[in-house]
This record gives structure tokens, sequence and C-alpha cells, in this order.
């Protein structure tokens, strides 16, 4: 059975809509550097079977709620969610009807920046924890995966780059009752998207920038590789003044540039007053990053 959410009833889950489409376009733009829309057609819930239906035999994307265990997800057209994830890795948008082993690293890393989008300003106009995790990318092939005995579902038809883009989002059906259970008063304040007059994207930007912001003057660890070598234990023992260690890296090969031990660029070492410097050549692509996932 299939019932429309109700706003005027659960004003809650209409800021918690609200809420999802704004931050889907935003992030979906952020993502794909495209301009991006995902208007929201409608939202109801529904049983499993009738959540699966319509994107049978297309790419799902599985996630939970970690304070609440909720199950929650994404289903898109795989020719979609392909498009898009050649987009985030600078390509041309070029859809692809199956997911190999790198396409599918790539959706895990958009569907994990779409759906993180959502945690900070659900937290912030609802005072509720909200933590969304992706925990699978699988083919959509059965409705037995799916535990709850209903779910809200959102219908989204969007567009990226004016190429048209319609996909599902979904969360266990509870999700209403854990909003609506707020200690917080369940009225407009400056931090709800559902106070009268205001632009509903306007409140997800600024919690974005003012969160950013707390982090800028934290301290990342920077290291610069020149390469690396594997000994046997007995030669290192006998290591003293004077050895030289032979490091497996050609010498006209770039050095690398590491943040918390991810390669962001290469380049070479230079001397600047007396010190040894780093003059980048080239900042390794998003989609080298992306592959390196799974290492």
């Amino acid at each position: 059975m299939r019932e429309p959410v109700n706003f005027s009833k659960q004003p809650r889950m209409e800021t918690f809509c609200k809420i999802v489409s704004d931050t889907f376009a935003s992030a979906l733009g952020a993502i794909t550097s495209r301009s991006a829309e995902s208007p929201m057609v409608e939202a109801y819930s529904c049983d499993s079977h009738m959540m699966f239906e319509a994107f049978a035999d297309q790419t799902f994307i599985s996630a939970s709620e970690t304070n609440t265990g909720f199950e929650a997800g994404l289903f898109f057209r795989t020719r979609d969610i392909t498009m898009l994830a050649d987009f985030m890795l600078a390509g041309d948008g070029e859809s692809k009807d199956d997911l190999d082993e790198d396409v599918t690293d790539a959706v895990k890393e958009l569907a994990s920046q779409l759906l993180g989008a959502l945690n900070v300003p659900v937290e912030e106009a609802l005072k509720k924890k909200f933590a969304l995790k992706v925990d699978d990318i699988t083919k959509n092939v059965s409705s037995s995966v799916f535990q709850a005995s209903e779910y809200m579902v959102i219908d989204f038809a969007g567009s990226v780059a004016e190429r048209s883009v319609n996909f599902r989002f979904f969360m266990d059906g509870e999700l209403a009752a854990y909003l609506d259970a707020s200690s917080e008063p369940d009225t407009p304040s400056e931090s709800s998207l559902a106070g009268e007059g205001q632009h509903q994207h306007q409140p997800v930007t600024a919690t974005g920038n003012q969160n950013l912001d707390l982090l800028l003057d934290i301290d990342i660890p920077v290291s610069v590789r020149m390469g690396s070598a594997k000994l046997f234990l007995k030669d290192i023992l006998g290591l003293g003044p004077g050895n030289i260690v032979e490091l497996e890296q050609n010498a006209d090969e770039s050095i690398e540039l590491a943040v918390n031990d991810k390669v962001i660029a290469r380049g070479e070492v230079v001397i600047v007053d007396g010190y040894f410097g780093f003059r980048i050549k080239e900042i390794v692509s998003r989609a080298e990053r992306i592959k390196k996932l799974k290492d």
C-alpha cells in the first residue's frame, strides 16, 4: 500500500524532506562540477516490494543510520549513476549498463559524499543525531534483502548537466517517530529549515561553511616520500655510518607529497634558503584517488 506523507500533520518530516531535496541538489552539483537539480516528486510510505519494483535490476546503494540502525539507501538507474560517477572523475558523463570494479568504487565514493552531506543539516535543523554511511553497492535483484515492514520513500526527478537523473531515497518507516521524539520544541528556530520566509537551501550552506571553518586551523601531517626499501632484519641490524640504503625508486621519478599517508601530489625536491623544499609538478587526479580507495 502506498500512502503519501501528510506534511500538515508531520511538519518535521516535511522539514526532513526539504533538507534531503536541497542537499542532494547542492551535493550533486559539487560532486560532478555540473549544474544539478533534484526536485522532490513525492514522499510516501510503502512496503519493500513496492519500493523495489521501479528499480528492479538497477543499482542499489545500501546504507544505514548509525545512531538508530535504520536501513537506508538509494536506487539509481545504472546508466544514470555511472554517468554521475564519470562526471565525478572529470569525464564527459559516459554511461554504462553494468558496474565493473572501478566504477563500483567511484559509485561508492559518490554515494558516500551524497548521503554524508545530509548528516549535519538534519542534525542542526531537527536536533536529532543523524549519521548515514554507505554499506554496499549491488544490483537490485530482490526485495527480500529489506528487513523493515514499511519504508519512508522520497522520489526525485532531477537533472545534472541538463541530463535527466531520476532516483529514489529511502529510510526505515520508523524515521517519522524518531524525528517526532525530539526533546527540542517542535517550533521554527533560526537553524530550522522550516522557518517561514526562509530560503530552504541557505541554512544548509551556512551550516556547512561554519563547520568547515572549525577545521581550518587543525594541523595535518604532510610528508615527502623519496622512496622505500625492504631489508632483511639482519641487514638492518648491520647498518652503520657510511652505509647506503638503495631505494625502490628511480632517480628520474617524481617525489610524492602525502597528507595523512595519502598521496595528493608529485614533484621534485628543491633548496630554498638552505632548507629543503618541494615543488609541485602534478596534483593527483580525483580518478586516481578513487582508484586507491580499495588499496
